[in-house]
């Protein structure tokens, strides 16, 4: 059996991370190092997030703006692992039919990474 990596191109794809960064790089473009609260998604990035309000309040206009991505998956990027605002979290992104992870960065870049190579669209909620 031939085992080999498939590139992918024509996607937003996570370069590397950090203590408190990301590297990504969107299609046919130089990498762009992040370091503040954002949304990555296989088609661009999102800058102006209200963490507190999707975690903390899971409010009702943040989580209709992260459907309207179409995710097939959400991984979220906390620190502080699973608490019960992420569990009350998951439970909303549930009842819309969205499936939710927790995990901390590392991870989180390396399964957005491998849901990408899988043709799934992710969405990633990193916080800083």
């Amino acid at each position: 059996m031939k085992i080999s990596q498939e590139a992918v191109t024509d996607v937003l794809v996570i370069k590397s991370y950090g203590d408190g960064f990301l590297l990504v790089q969107p299609p046919q473009q130089l990498p762009q190092k992040i370091t503040q609260n954002c949304i990555i998604t296989p088609d661009g990035l999102v800058l102006e997030l209200d963490f507190d309000a999707i975690v903390e309040t899971a409010d009702n206009v943040q989580l209709e703006h992260i459907q309207l991505l179409q995710p097939d998956v959400i991984i979220l990027v906390n620190e502080a692992g699973i608490t019960p605002e992420t569990q009350r979290l998951a439970a909303n992104f549930a009842e819309i039919g969205i499936a939710m992870e927790t995990m901390l960065l590392g991870p989180a870049c390396r399964t957005y990474n491998l849901l990408l190579t899988e043709g799934r669209k992710p969405v990633l909620l990193a916080r800083f």
